[in-house]
């Protein structure tokens, strides 16, 4: 059973932070992720045609990040670097 897409949208943008992603899905199951500067709201990247399937699992989502992240480095290089984990010990 695939996750819904509330669960499914609040993954793919918190794997961005400390970006500002938005994540919307269209009635043809069809995914656009845009990635914003969160300091200045500036559009760093559109991706759009992704299909909904690509977002099935926990696995899958994590690899569409890292291609999408790799775009951006390509693109905005030193904007795609992931926000470091903070331990709660």
């Amino acid at each position: 059973m695939m996750m819904s897409i509330l669960e499914q949208r609040q993954i793919v943008e918190a794997a961005f932070l400390p970006l500002a992603c938005r994540c919307t899905i269209g009635a043809d199951d069809l995914v656009t992720l845009e990635l914003r500067d969160p300091d200045d709201d500036h559009l760093l990247l559109n991706v759009d045609g992704i299909h909904r399937e690509e977002l099935a699992s926990s696995r899958s989502i994590s690899q569409l990040v890292l291609r999408v992240r790799q775009q951006l480095e390509r693109l905005q290089p030193g904007m795609a670097a992931p926000q470091p984990q903070r331990s709660l010990a």
